[in-house]
């Protein structure tokens, strides 16, 4: 009897235990959660062009953090075929068996390193900002709106103006480099408090309030946090 409840008692305790901090861990590409995430990466793919999977391989795993849940919460950045970098997180509960023994808590969110322009170093010509411009393009202009606060002394914050007249070109470095010109900024009634605590959405801009016209140069590292990391920034 104390036998069996010695060899319960491991499982038992995994099942129960309180939940951890969040840290950085080192996993294989053979370990069993990796090569689930891989496997729901190509389902995703194969749902959203009409069952047919592009069968992505995992070239490497760039970041994995891990939190004791009941079982293992893996935190996955990866990198595939195509030049996927994808982030899935994975629920891993070993002593379970078949759907609950692992299941995708979140994601995959996946973006593409485009090749197209000539491999590494290869710029595009200008482009305007539109309707079909990626949704990752807008997100780099607002995180260089916000970011740009932080190397201001300007006492008010300022939010993105009209962008018709917003141009950008892309290049491939260690992920993207986004360059946008011609980037209208307008001064809000909000104090500048910095982009960490400043929230833009709450921000109207001050039709008396002082106008310019700013240059963000913004890399993109989606396999990083943050993501996004300023780098020139002119104003006039």
């Amino acid at each position: 009897m104390k036998f069996l409840v010695l060899a319960l008692f491991p499982a038992l305790a995994l099942g129960q235990m309180a939940v951890g901090g969040i840290s950085d861990t080192t996993v294989s590409a053979t370990y069993e959660p990796v090569v689930f995430a891989v496997q729901a990466i190509n389902n995703q793919f194969a749902a959203s062009n009409g069952g047919q999977s592009p069968n992505l391989a995992l070239l490497e795993v760039v970041k994995a953090k891990t939190q004791v849940v009941a079982g293992q919460k893996l935190f996955l950045t990866l990198h595939l075929t195509g030049d996927y970098y994808c982030d899935v997180t994975v629920w891993y509960r070993a002593w379970l068996k078949g759907d609950e023994r692992m299941q995708v808590t979140d994601g995959p969110t996946c973006h593409q390193i485009a090749r197209a322009m000539g491999g590494l170093g290869g710029q595009s010509q200008p482009k305007a900002l539109d309707s079909t411009t990626e949704q990752i393009v807008n997100d780099a202009l607002n995180f260089a709106v916000c970011a740009s606060h932080d190397r201001s002394n300007a006492m008010f914050a300022s939010v993105l103006g009209d962008t018709s007249g917003v141009t950008y070109t892309q290049q491939v470095t260690t992920g993207m480099t986004y360059t946008f010109q011609n980037v209208p900024l307008l001064e809000t009634h909000c104090h500048n408090v910095g982009c960490a605590a400043l929230d833009l959405t709450n921000c109207q801009a001050n039709a008396h309030g002082m106008k310019s016209t700013c240059s963000f140069t913004v890399q993109s590292e989606p396999w990083m946090t943050p993501a996004f990391s300023l780098g020139n920034m002119a104003c006039n």
